[in-house]
């Protein structure tokens, strides 16, 4: 099971969270999140960040020219789109980079991720709520886990460090890894270290 811990914001913590070896750091350039770095990517060092560590630009409904442009601009090869974004938006962005395509679950899994298999790298579902992420509550895994999916993915929302044993007990061809957030701060963007720690110890990756 992969880690990818999202919604990174502070260059000194960003070091802290890579000391621990996730898979994936996620950094969300959307204007209506707590964690948005648009305007401080710069200063973030994220070429600091190990090479085997994943870097992966988040977006929301965001135009692509511009999505291509920051990706380009601080060395994203993976990206996350969390938004509406069509299948077309996402087999264009797919030529030169790893695309996680994000849907968010309430009662039933989505029909449109049929649409969506052969243009992208990999699912991530997360829990539908009044934002687009980071609402942190979890949805019944049982609409994921009960089905054939067809694609690796993620599961994300309100995942804590209590559910690492039940994390590593799950049987499913397709599941890649978790993606993890809100559960493990201090406040938004600003990740605690112990909590990570005690996660990374106890989960089965």
């Amino acid at each position: 099971m992969k880690i990818k811990i999202c919604g990174n914001i502070q260059r000194q913590n960003i070091s802290e969270v890579a000391s621990l070896n996730p898979d994936y750091m996620g950094f969300i350039f959307f204007k209506n999140s707590k964690r948005d770095v648009y305007s401080t990517v710069a200063e973030l060092d994220l070429l600091s960040i190990p090479s085997q560590i994943e870097k992966v630009a988040v977006f929301v409904n965001e135009k692509t020219s511009t999505v291509i442009d920051i990706c380009k601009k601080h060395g994203f090869k993976a990206i996350q789109l969390h938004g509406d974004e069509s299948p077309s938006i996402c087999k264009k962005l797919k030529t030169d980079f790893k695309i996680i395509k994000a849907f968010r679950i309430s009662n039933s899994l989505p029909q449109i991720i049929k649409d969506f298999q052969g243009c992208c790298d990999y699912f991530l579902f997360d829990t539908a709520g009044n934002n687009y992420g980071g609402n942190g509550k979890s949805f019944d895994h049982r609409i994921i886990l009960d089905n054939p999916i067809g694609k690796p993915f993620f599961l994300s929302g309100g995942i804590s460090v209590n559910d690492a044993k039940y994390l590593s007990a799950i049987n499913h061809p397709f599941f890649h890894g978790v993606d993890i957030n809100s559960k493990f701060e201090t406040s938004p963007g600003l990740k605690d270290i112990s909590i990570l720690n005690q996660f990374f110890k106890t989960i089965k990756r």
